[in-house]
């Protein structure tokens, strides 16, 4: 019943190392240590691996057995200082052609954001390497304006905007020997990191993700990388979402060819607390927690991903067993946690007289477990600890991406699964949406393992008093009031849920319910009224109820085809044009959504490239530039939607464009698909019908994404 899903460690949007990794189609990249080396793990766009100072050696000895001609290879600041140095001086003694990537994210972010050792600056690297004889030195970075007027750079160094980063890297590969390219960008989850703490500017700007006009294409995360772009299930399909927790304000997911995201200026997150949640009052409703008994050592694991807290919470739980005259051990294993791989901390309790032999949890011993991710809770050597007859577990039912989602946009584990794998070792399991949950509560998704920690110490599972847990939360320092507030809150959870849920002025969100088929059609017939009108919501369901005769009568009785078909008719028919677009920023849902997660929305601005205003092509993507519009444009779209009834007219302004005409083709070349598909049932395979009915599911996004979507589609 293991999953197989894995927590592959991947990079924070606006990463330098995930950025500069990227080399032009063709060339040769070789890693170094250090994050970059994970684009090795992640099996993306880097050949091989050295010992740390040797990087590019590889490419001395190879080049004259080779037919590349050039190679780059990462060097990350920290290494550079300490060794790489050295290798690079062997390149330029064997006049081989190879561009050094040097990334100065100013820390160790491999492992935690730790100083580099020795002094160490853009200009001092520039000077040193003109002066081991580098043929070529170029500064690229997210500030430029920072270098202008700035001596200190060698003679001859070239400063360029990190977006100018495939340009450059091309004339560098024209240009014969060693060359270098310093990245000069603060680490993502340093930056965080660093704002949290007020050590680094702040911007008062956050994104939203509008997610009706969202597409669910994907395009934000293949041009941010960024772990904060998450699914969000809806009615109508996969859409995205910002996890505000994690995001840390890069924006380049607003790169993504679509007119879905908005920036919200000067608002803060919502939190529960200003709203009058009176936990406090809650818990004082609560009989005393029972402590769990210490007749032999108590084994307890806390799973989750790096940066939420999972080894801070098992600090707290030790100092609190400490503050209760009571052992503990805690043994935290991190491995790639700074880049949100996987994290299990495990603690063991015993009474002060009786040792604790070892600090590892023995198989089939596990009393407790708090699972912050599912996916790692369910990897084969945690499931391996559990015990059928005694272990219970306090779960956070939300998933985080993987990599797999980051990288393919696809995730490909089953979440039902693996909390029913949980639900069937633990004889205690009490799930429930932590993450969302914090969120509402406390603004914040962090908080999550504080929830948990006070879920198992309601159900009598902590061998620990409830003083004890709330003066180690106090000594601990960090955002006490928020945690000593998440744990009581926990505390309610397990024991009246319903009371805690209901105080939310917005609740976690939850999956979609399912709908029977007779209301799935009835909905989708009555989207695409409000869409266009009953005439065209009349046509979706004369083709659907044809179909469904067919499929009732030939079918083989699971009416699959026909839920399939119904959903994908109305996705080519509902095809998100200018008037479709403003219809739905227009919808009172938008604002409901975005006053739900702002406390006070500012000024707001919507990405957009209208096809007859952005008629100038970005030369950096070979896309038409997308242009912020201010609050006016609302009431442009105010007016859009009202002309809805032009859409496929000869009065329609838009309706002249290739994308369009090709989203009027699509409807009728897919009512033929489902007409053909109708005759056909009873004779053919039923299951490539409904495969043949899901192909439009593949035309997603706007513009140039949608395009390449389509033919794809077609050729599918």
């Amino acid at each position: 019943r293991a999953e197989r899903a894995e927590r592959v460690p991947y990079f924070c949007s606006g990463c330098p190392h995930s950025t500069s990794t990227v080399v032009p189609d063709g060339a040769r990249a070789m890693p170094g240590i250090g994050c970059h080396a994970m684009t090795e793990v992640a099996g993306r766009t880097t050949d091989g691996q050295i010992a740390m100072g040797g990087e590019g050696v590889l490419w001395v000895g190879q080049s004259d057995f080779s037919n590349d001609t050039h190679v780059f290879a990462n060097v990350g600041d920290g290494t550079y200082f300490h060794s790489a140095i050295l290798a690079i001086r062997q390149a330029v003694a064997a006049q081989v052609s190879i561009t050094y990537k040097i990334l100065f994210n100013d820390a160790v972010a491999m492992t935690g954001g730790q100083p580099v050792d020795g002094s160490l600056t853009v200009p001092q690297i520039t000077r040193q390497l003109e002066a081991e004889g580098v043929a070529r030195v170029v500064v690229v970075s997210e500030n430029p304006h920072a270098y202008l007027g700035r001596s200190g750079l060698a003679p001859g160094t070239d400063v360029f905007h990190r977006d100018d980063l495939m340009s450059v890297q091309r004339e560098l590969q024209a240009t014969p020997g060693v060359t270098a390219l310093v990245f000069d960008q603060t680490c993502a989850a340093e930056k965080r990191r660093r704002r949290k703490r007020g050590q680094f500017p702040d911007p008062d700007t956050r994104l939203f993700i509008n997610e009706r006009v969202c597409e669910g294409c994907g395009d934000c995360s293949v041009q941010s990388n960024c772990l904060s772009i998450e699914p969000l299930k809806t009615p109508f399909g996969e859409k995205r979402r910002i996890n505000q927790s994690s995001c840390n304000k890069d924006f380049s997911c607003v790169k993504g060819f679509c007119p879905s995201f908005v920036f919200v200026e000067g608002a803060e997150l919502r939190k529960a607390e200003a709203q009058g949640v009176d936990i406090d009052a809650l818990v004082s409703t609560l009989a005393p927690a029972s402590i769990a008994p210490l007749d032999q050592t108590l084994n307890m694991m806390i799973a989750g991903i790096g940066g939420a807290g999972v080894t801070t919470t098992a600090a707290v739980l030790a100092m609190a067993a400490h503050m209760d005259g009571k052992q503990a051990s805690t043994l935290d294993m991190t491995g790639l946690a700074q880049k949100g791989g996987p994290v299990t901390s495990h603690l063991r309790f015993s009474t002060a007289d009786r040792p604790i032999e070892g600090a590892r949890v023995p198989t089939a011993s596990l009393d407790v477990l708090l699972t912050s991710d599912l996916v790692v809770a369910t990897k084969a050597d945690n499931l391996a600890l559990l015990n059928r007859s005694k272990t219970a577990c306090f779960a956070n039912t939300r998933v985080a991406p993987t990599a797999e989602f980051v990288m393919k946009q696809t995730l490909s584990f089953d979440e039902a699964r693996m909390r029913g794998t949980l639900e069937e070792a633990c004889p205690l399991y009490a799930g429930h949406d932590a993450a969302g949950i914090a969120e509402a509560l406390f603004g914040d998704a962090i908080y999550a393992n504080m929830l948990l920690v006070g879920m198992a110490h309601q159900a009598g599972c902590l061998p620990l008093n409830t003083v004890a847990i709330e003066t180690a939360i106090q000594l601990n320092g960090a955002a006490v009031a928020k945690n000593l507030s998440a744990f009581r809150a926990g505390r309610v959870l397990f024991a009246n849920a319903t009371a805690l849920l209901r105080a939310l002025p917005d609740a976690a969100e939850t999956e979609p319910a399912e709908m029977t088929l007779d209301e799935r059609i009835a909905f989708l017939a009555q989207e695409l009224t409000t869409y266009q009108d009953s005439a065209y919501a009349d046509r979706f369901l004369r083709v659907i109820n044809r179909l469904r005769a067919a499929d009732d009568d030939r079918g083989n009785a699971t009416m699959r085809l026909t839920r399939t078909a119904a959903d994908m008719l109305y996705k080519v028919m509902a095809y998100k044009d200018e008037y479709e677009v403003a219809r739905l920023y227009c919808e009172p849902a938008f604002r409901t959504k975005l006053a739900a997660q702002f406390a006070d929305p500012g000024k707001i601005k919507v990405m957009l490239a209208p096809p007859l205003i952005s008629r100038e092509t970005d030369p950096k993507t070979g896309r038409p530039r997308k242009i912020a519009f201010g609050p006016w444009v609302f009431s442009v779209f105010a007016i859009l939607s009202k002309l809805k009834r032009l859409r496929g007219t000869w009065f329609d302004p838009f309706g002249r464009t290739a994308e369009r005409r090709a989203e009027r083709a699509l409807v009728d070349m897919y009512v033929a698909d489902l007409w053909m598909i109708g005759e056909h049932l009873g004779q053919g395979n039923y299951g490539l019908m409904v495969e043949i009915a899901r192909v439009p599911d593949l035309v997603r996004g706007f513009g140039p994404v949608k395009d390449a979507n389509l033919e794809k589609a077609l050729a599918k």
